[in-house]
């Protein structure tokens, strides 16, 4: 099917199907899971066989959410299935391992709000303008006619959340609110999922955000900050790699910062990108240069070779940005 698939066609197929495997990009977020288990909950819940899949474990702190426990890292492919729900994940690459695993399994249907999307399903329901997939997720499920119990709004409150910063980033939609307002009248109680998925720290993640803070650096007359996490620092600390979540925003709450990076090791000359941008700059735009992409506001590349050459490419790129007002 046509890129642009309308939302409608994607329920057809969910309410005639029988079986689904659901699954999220490889170094899930909050938005991700969340969304996969709360469509794939509204779906059982609909008499539905469904498999929940990811390419590892459930990272902490998602494995918190209500049905992790169900995702699995390996899917009987010898069992029929009437398709694969691809959400949040932007383009084939970040399926990892899964991309061959499940290529067997037809359609595949691509639900996302990244503006770097790249259409690889066969049915694409990518709405940039959206908050999260999490969002995408609840008008499937209402337009479906699915249950939307207290469990699956929670899920869904999670994906919002976690994607819009807590209701702080610019991509907090009127229409997010309405929704997030909607769940909170099925019972869930913010404060709780807050506590599970986004304040509840261990002290290894404190450690490692102190040896975050003590590599800042400021470039190009304070308008680019950047922070470094080595293997090394993650070993110290007794960190894992999700444990720096969100610390790309200590950089870019530096007074005049525009563009905030956190470079993370991930191998060896491997070197993985997290970047934020305040107001004028769109660094999913910066981050394409990189072979990268995501949302105005947030983006992300994959960079090989050696650390200060990487930074030094980074920064000259990021000034051009800022120099030409994009």
């Amino acid at each position: 099917m046509s890129p642009g698939i309308t939302q409608t066609k994607i329920v057809e197929r969910l309410r005639q199907g029988n079986a689904f495997i659901l699954t999220t990009h490889k170094d899930p977020d909050g938005d991700g899971i969340g969304s996969m288990l709360a469509l794939g909950e509204a779906l059982r819940k609909a008499g539905k066989r469904i498999a929940l899949v990811l390419e590892e474990t459930v990272p902490v702190p998602f494995d918190l959410l209500k049905g992790a426990e169900q995702i699995q890292q390996l899917v009987d492919l010898h069992e029929h299935w009437d398709g694969v729900l691809i959400l949040d994940c932007a383009d084939e690459g970040r399926l990892g391992g899964l991309s061959g695993q499940l290529r067997s399994v037809r359609p595949w249907m691509n639900i996302d709000h990244h503006e770097t999307n790249t259409y690889f399903g066969d049915m694409n329901l990518i709405q940039e303008e959206a908050s999260s997939t999490g969002e995408l997720v609840y008008y499937l499920i209402r337009e479906a006619d699915f249950e939307l119990n207290s469990s699956i709004a929670e899920n869904l409150f999670a994906a919002i959340q976690t994607d819009t910063g807590s209701f702080r980033y610019d991509n907090t939609t009127a229409g997010a609110l309405r929704i997030a307002a909607e769940l909170l009248d099925l019972g869930i109680k913010p404060w709780e999922v807050t506590q599970k998925i986004m304040d509840g720290h261990d002290l290894p993640r404190l450690k490692l955000l102190r040896f975050a803070l003590d590599t800042i650096e400021i470039h190009h007359g304070g308008k680019i900050a950047i922070m470094t996490l080595t293997k090394d620092m993650f070993e110290k600390a007794g960190a894992g790699k999700l444990d720096s979540e969100r610390f790309v925003d200590y950089a870019r709450f530096i007074r005049g910062v525009e563009i905030a990076a956190l470079i993370r090791q991930t191998g060896k000359d491997e070197f993985k990108f997290s970047l934020r941008s305040n107001n004028k700059v769109n660094v999913a735009d910066l981050a394409s240069v990189f072979g990268g992409g995501g949302h105005a506001r947030a983006a992300g590349f994959d960079g090989k070779g050696e650390l200060s050459s990487l930074k030094t490419s980074f920064i000259e790129e990021a000034a051009r940005f800022l120099n030409a007002g994009r």
